[in-house]
């Protein structure tokens, strides 16, 4: 089957997986592994013990996670001070005096968009013993999009640089997910010296797109002599989600939302069924010491309702405009006419395939590696690694903290982070303690350099300062309730016998 252009509907049904991209947001704040006296530090390694008896999250907000990275450019690469005549002016890269190709070099050959937003409906914690249990809920949103050095290329520059060659798009990805997380944890301190946890997930899956495997293998040749060019693409995606598929004399004509979407029975959704664990251990060398490791997010969804399977395996070739009929009195060329029909013969290219054929996507494994020394009782030293497995690649981040507890209702971490490329990442952790009430909040990344941007208006300035370096983003904040936290309650006076 093949799918036949229908502006408006496929463009608002794009934008719905383009929204999640945008605006929902990836990598758990590493300031948060070795932070003190805060649970949600066992999201990172289960067989961390919370040091009170017991803890609600408040509901809705006991967590909530905003991140942003990509591996390539920063602020100041689009928004930064001109030179000669624009010295005292702030340009961006699209500015005339400034030369594109400077901004093409800081672009990866694939270049990677990260985004993620969770956010804890319900959360608890009590000790038993030598057990700790904990249960969440959570709703978890995540986008990763890849894109190609040489489209960008491209795009700004036109194709001059590529007679004779076949520029590369095959770096293009997508991966959007939405789903909810029913999670059920233990940690059990085995000796003295030795914990070890485990948490085990059920989810649901509520929204899908996903490039699949194989590897898109997509490019554009231009013709030395003709200049003629010709694209190839041979990629598929499969969706999930509350849309509908238009079939008219056997083709697909349009894809639309469902007319009759219920946001109720798309959170309650419960016909993507999936399954995770985290797996974590920690090891105590009097009382110095801590080495701990931990697995998070090893699982997988099966997506069975309102899927999509899309294919492309093709070649098209452009050969320019026919401009003659245009060029004589009364001529009824017309270049929207020509661009829908240049349109339709690549979108023709795409074959749907809507049998709601089952598939299968799997979570991003984070492997967790820390070390600590301890100082005095209320101060230790941390060096954590974290490594993302995503599309058979690692990406690898390293981070160096000092963390304390200040009071007995304060505890503070710093830390230093190197992440996608970039070696000023200043971080920071608290939490504060007023009654039984506990907020938090940790980031890996504080601006530090600031560019300006002025605006005048009858005489009034407005200054608007923006992060000249930040291509990392991440916040984590939350409210609990805690219960239990005296030492020797702790120890001795588990919430069950």
């Amino acid at each position: 089957m093949f799918l036949k252009k229908s502006s408006t509907r496929i463009a608002i049904t794009s934008l719905f997986f383009l929204f999640l991209t945008t605006n929902l947001s990836g990598q758990h704040s590493n300031t948060m592994y070795f932070l003190k006296n805060v649970p949600q530090s066992g999201y990172l390694n289960p067989a961390k013990q919370f040091c009170c008896n017991f803890y609600l999250g408040f509901p809705g907000i006991s967590s909530v996670y905003l991140n942003y990275d990509n591996n390539s450019l920063d602020f100041n690469d689009f928004i930064f001070k001109g030179t000669g005549e624009y010295a005292d002016s702030l340009i961006t890269f699209l500015h005339p005096s400034y030369d594109l190709d400077q901004f093409l070099n800081k672009l990866k050959t694939r270049n990677i968009l990260s985004q993620e937003v969770n956010a804890s409906i319900f959360s608890l914690g009590f000790r038993a013993k030598e057990l700790y249990f904990t249960f969440d809920i959570q709703e978890r949103v995540s986008a990763k999009v890849s894109f190609p050095k040489d489209f960008i290329s491209i795009l700004l520059k036109g194709n001059a640089d590529f007679l004779g060659e076949t520029a590369d798009f095959s770096g293009f990805g997508v991966d959007l997910n939405w789903y909810r997380e029913f999670g059920l944890g233990i940690s059990s301190r085995i000796s003295d010296q030795l914990t070890f946890g485990a948490r085990g997930k059920l989810l649901f899956g509520k929204a899908n797109l996903t490039t699949n495997r194989p590897a898109p293998d997509m490019g554009l040749y231009t013709d030395s002599t003709t200049f003629n060019m010709k694209f190839h693409s041979n990629i598929s995606l499969n969706v999930s989600g509350p849309i509908d598929v238009i079939i008219e004399n056997d083709t697909i004509k349009d894809i639309d939302f469902k007319k009759d979407i219920d946001a109720l029975d798309i959170l309650l959704n419960s016909k993507n069924m999936g399954f995770g664990l985290d797996l974590g251990v920690e090891y105590r060398i009097q009382d110095l010491f801590t080495l701990s490791a931990s697995v998070i997010d090893l699982g997988f969804i099966q997506w069975t309702q309102d899927t999509y399977n899309f294919t492309q395996d093709g070649e098209f070739e452009f050969t320019g405009f026919d401009v003659s009929s245009g060029m004589t009195i009364n001529g009824d060329w017309n270049f929207t006419d020509e661009a829908n029909n240049l349109l339709d013969s690549i979108v023709d290219l795409f074959d749907i395939q809507n049998e709601g054929n089952v598939y299968t996507t799997f979570l991003t494994p984070k492997i967790y590696l820390g070390g600590s020394v301890n100082i005095t009782d209320q101060l230790n030293f941390g060096i954590l690694s974290r490594s993302e497995i995503s599309g058979g690649k690692i990406r690898e981040s390293l981070t160096f903290s000092a963390n304390t507890l200040l009071a007995k209702f304060l505890t503070f971490s710093l830390s230093y982070s190197m992440m996608n490329n970039t070696y000023d990442n200043l971080g920071m952790g608290f939490g504060i303690k007023g009654g039984p009430l506990q907020f938090y909040l940790v980031s890996d990344h504080i601006p530090v350099t600031f560019n300006q941007i002025r605006f005048e208006d009858n005489g009034d300035e407005t200054i608007i300062p923006i992060p000249a370096s930040l291509r990392s983003i991440n916040l984590r904040f939350g409210l609990n309730w805690i219960f239990g936290c005296k030492r020797k309650k702790m120890l001795d006076r588990p919430l069950i016998q």
